[in-house]
C-alpha cells in the first residue's frame, strides 16, 4: 500500500498501523536494525517504541528494556512531531533517572535501577499516571508529522 493510500484512510489507528507495518518491516523488526531508516522513519519507531513501552509497562519498563538505548531519540522524536507536552513527561523521566546521562546499554540500566529508590519509583508512576491522560494527541501528531514528510517515507 502506497503512502497516500494509507493516508487517506479514514481510521487514525489504522492509518498508523500501516504505517508502522511498513516502516518496520525495513528494520526486518530488529530494535538495533535502524541504520537504512531516514529521520522521519526514525522519529516514527522512536515514538511507537514509547508508546509500547510505557502504555504495557511504565516509564520503568521503558528504561529497563532495551528500548531505553532509545531515550534521548525518543525525546526528540516527541519533539520533532512537536508533542511538546509530552516531551516534558519523557523529559521529567528521564531527569528521575538515577545516574544521568541514560546510558545506552541494557545492562549498564538494569545495574543502575536494581536499587531504585521509592522516591524515583513513585515519581515515574506519576509521570505513567500524566502519560496515560494524554493530553496530546500523539496519533495525530504522527499523521500530521507524516503528511508533511510523506515524500521520506
Amino acid at each position: 500500500m502506497k503512502i497516500d493510500d494509507i493516508l487517506n484512510l479514514q481510521n487514525e489507528e489504522e492509518i498508523i498501523l500501516k504505517i508502522g507495518e511498513s516502516i518496520w518491516k525495513k528494520t526486518q523488526y530488529d530494535y538495533d536494525n535502524f541504520s537504512n531508516l531516514n529521520e522521519i522513519e526514525r522519529t516514527f519507531i522512536y515514538v511507537d517504541i514509547l508508546e509500547g513501552q510505557v502504555n504495557n509497562g511504565g516509564f520503568d519498563q521503558f528504561f529497563f528494556n532495551s528500548s531505553g538505548d532509545y531515550t534521548y531519540e525518543v525525546l526528540e522524536a516527541y519533539e520533532n512531531i512537536g508533542a511538546y507536552k509530552t516531551a516534558n513527561l519523557i523529559s521529567e523521566a528521564i531527569n528521575a533517572f538515577p545516574k544521568l546521562p541514560v546510558s545506552k546499554d541494557t545492562e549498564t540500566r538494569r545495574i543502575t535501577m536494581q536499587d531504585l529508590s521509592e522516591e524515583i519509583s513513585e515519581k515515574w508512576n506519576q509521570l505513567d499516571d500524566k502519560f496515560y491522560e494524554y493530553e496530546e494527541n500523539i496519533m495525530n501528531y504522527l499523521i500530521e508529522y507524516i503528511k508533511k514528510n510523506k515524500e521520506m517515507i
